[in-house]
């Protein structure tokens, strides 16, 4: 049998240095020093494995590696990393030590580790999952409107059935529907109620990628199977799956928005949305982001000197200005962002599936936009510029979306518009 104790020091170095190397890289935050103390932690859970050896407590040691790990999420590839650096260096120094009848065992007991700790992540990911996709339920059940997001609740549902499929407790009465055309979803995409939507782009997308998912699915469950599960396999096509879904949730929430823009009441002089109806529909709309863990945006315009067009020009003037630039908006925005006329000159923009630095882009071609219009009227030429704020909204540590949630998005926007106005008008902060 190995004489471990002999090799400890020299494991124990392999492992500092991996840890070093960990902390230079640039996705570790080095100033987190909660992550150094963990790590410290679990090493020593990883050499306590070595010390028992061949003695009663090895399995309580394995144990307690595999649960610290997985307690604290301890990324598994940074786990099978450190595990793979060990035994290359240990097989390295058997070699040279020419303790070939220890080389085999030693391999194949760490495969065996590591067999058990894949078996270990796979199933801490299934549940994870399951609860993502619980929460992105409860998210849409806080909908008052749910219009066509009922069909995605309808496939959270399906994905729930899969999941306890693979955690080995099925859901009674309830099996996970492979054929694409069948599956509740399914059968909505080959007859929806409203026909003109199949026209789109987005709905082509959506039956795409329906069919992608529900190929996953059938993979998924016949490797489930198998007398031999690989589960890292099993955690990549999971994934795989799961990003195919919040993709499927965020192209069936585009066309939600084109729906419900297209169904609420406009402002007279824009034909944009008013702003009443504005917190209705962001709540939903941060309901949804959430439910598809996508990204959201505000934007804020407000027309510079807009009172001097008023009293130079007169009042008509000022609203061919405002219907300007409502067509500009129309014209550059896409059909599924909600454009709000908020006040007299002043405009705010919910960009869904949109992060900040896409917004701010957006936000200053819509400045330079601006500015190089040229608005006859009359006998005169009418010129404006506008100032604009931009918020990315995140939604990662949003439990619940109320009014007051709502108005804070608005406060810090209107601050940034501000901020731009300060700075000298026509720009984007």
């Amino acid at each position: 049998m190995i004489q471990w104790k002999s090799y400890l020091p020299h494991i124990r170095s392999i492992l500092e240095k991996f840890s070093e190397d960990a902390r230079n890289i640039e996705c570790f935050n080095k100033k987190d020093h909660s992550f150094v103390e963990l790590n410290k932690k679990q090493n020593e859970k990883l050499i306590a494995i070595f010390e028992t050896f061949g003695t009663p407590q090895e399995n309580e040691s394995v144990e307690e590696f595999l649960y610290f790990c997985i307690h604290h999420e301890i990324p598994y590839l940074y786990v099978t990393g450190e595990i793979s650096n060990i035994v290359k260096e240990l097989l390295t120094l058997l070699a040279a030590e020419q303790k070939y009848i220890d080389i085999s065992s030693v391999n194949d007991y760490f495969v065996q580790i590591e067999y058990r700790l894949s078996c270990e992540y796979y199933h801490q990911f299934l549940r994870k999952l399951a609860v993502k996709n619980h929460l992105r339920l409860s998210h849409l059940s806080y909908l008052i409107e749910k219009h066509l997001m009922i069909h995605y609740q309808h496939h959270l549902e399906w994905m729930l059935v899969l999941i306890s499929e693979l955690e080995g407790t099925p859901r009674e009465g309830s099996n996970c529907e492979l054929d694409h055309t069948k599956c509740s979803f399914g059968q909505w995409l080959h007859n929806p109620t409203l026909p003109y939507i199949t026209n789109t782009s987005h709905f082509a997308d959506i039956q795409n990628l329906h069919i992608v998912l529900h190929g996953l699915a059938d993979t998924v469950l016949q490797k489930h199977k198998s007398s031999k599960l690989d589960h890292k396999i099993m955690i990549q096509l999971m994934q795989r799956l799961d990003y195919t879904s919040l993709e499927i949730g965020n192209e069936i929430a585009i066309i939600n928005d084109m729906l419900i823009i297209g169904e609420y009441t406009k402002d007279p002089l824009t034909g944009l949305l008013g702003r009443r109806l504005f917190d209705k529909i962001v709540m939903g709309q941060i309901e949804i982001a959430k439910a598809t863990e996508s990204d959201s945006s505000m934007i804020m315009c407000d027309l510079d000197n807009f009172k001097s067009i008023n009293d130079q020009f007169g009042h008509l003037a000022g609203d061919e200005v405002i219907k300007n630039f409502a067509a500009l908006l129309q014209k550059t925005l896409r059909k599924s962002d909600f454009i709000f006329r908020f006040g007299g000159e002043e405009f705010l923009i919910l960009l869904p599936c949109t992060n900040h630095y896409e917004a701010f882009v957006l936000a200053q071609k819509l400045c330079d936009l601006a500015a190089s219009e040229k608005i006859p009227y009359q006998n005169e030429t009418l010129s404006y510029t506008v100032s604009i704020g931009v918020h990315g909204i995140d939604t990662k540590e949003l439990s619940f979306v109320t009014k007051a949630t709502i108005e804070q998005y608005v406060k810090i926007v209107d601050s940034k518009l501000y901020l731009a106005k300060q700075n000298g008008k026509n720009r984007v902060e």
